[in-house]
C-alpha cells in the first residue's frame, strides 16, 4: 500500500535553477537591471524543501500540503540583497573594501512586506512536521545564505 502525498511547491529555488532568482543574480553580475515584477513571493530554498518532503515521506504522512517560505518579499529586497553580497564578494575579490562596505547595514530581511494578497495555507504543512517530531515547518536556509550560493553557481557556469 502506498501513501498519497502531494505536495505543491510554491517560489521553492535552488542555486542554479530557473527561478527569477537565478535570472535576477546574473542580471546583475553582467550589469543588468532585472525587469520588475510586482509579484509578492515566499522564498525558500530547495534544500529546506527536500528536508520537509523526506520527513513526510519517511513518516507516511498522506494528504495535501502547500510549501513555501514563511514571509513575504518583494523583488526590490531581493535586488537590493543581491546588489549586496555582489558588491561585497567584489570587494573581496579587488580588495577595495571600505569601512562602510564591511558595516553592518540594515538587511532587507529586517523589513516586512506590506501583503495585500495571502500567503498559502502552512497550517497543514507545519502541523503534519509536528506531529512527526519535528518544531514544524521551519527553513533553515537564510535568504542571504541561499542568494550567496545563487551567486556562486553563477560564476562557476
Amino acid at each position: 500500500m502506498s501513501s498519497l502525498l502531494n505536495i505543491e511547491n510554491i517560489d521553492v529555488y535552488s542555486p542554479g535553477g530557473s527561478q527569477p532568482i537565478n535570472q535576477w543574480v546574473c542580471d546583475i553580475i553582467h550589469g543588468r537591471v532585472p525587469e520588475i515584477e510586482e509579484k509578492i513571493r515566499y522564498w525558500v530554498h530547495i534544500r529546506d524543501a527536500e528536508r520537509a518532503i523526506e520527513i513526510l515521506k519517511t513518516n507516511n504522512i498522506e494528504g495535501n500540503f502547500y510549501l513555501s517560505g514563511r514571509r513575504a518579499w518583494s523583488q526590490e529586497m531581493i535586488l537590493d540583497e543581491i546588489n549586496r553580497l555582489w558588491t561585497r564578494f567584489q570587494n573581496a575579490v579587488h580588495g577595495t573594501h571600505t569601512i562602510e562596505s564591511l558595516s553592518d547595514n540594515i538587511s532587507p530581511a529586517a523589513f516586512q512586506v506590506d501583503v495585500k494578497h495571502s500567503r498559502p495555507d502552512l497550517g497543514p504543512l507545519h502541523d503534519a512536521l509536528l506531529n512527526c517530531g519535528t518544531e514544524g515547518w521551519r527553513p533553515l536556509i537564510a535568504i542571504r545564505v541561499g542568494l550567496m550560493e545563487c551567486i556562486a553557481s553563477a560564476i562557476e557556469s
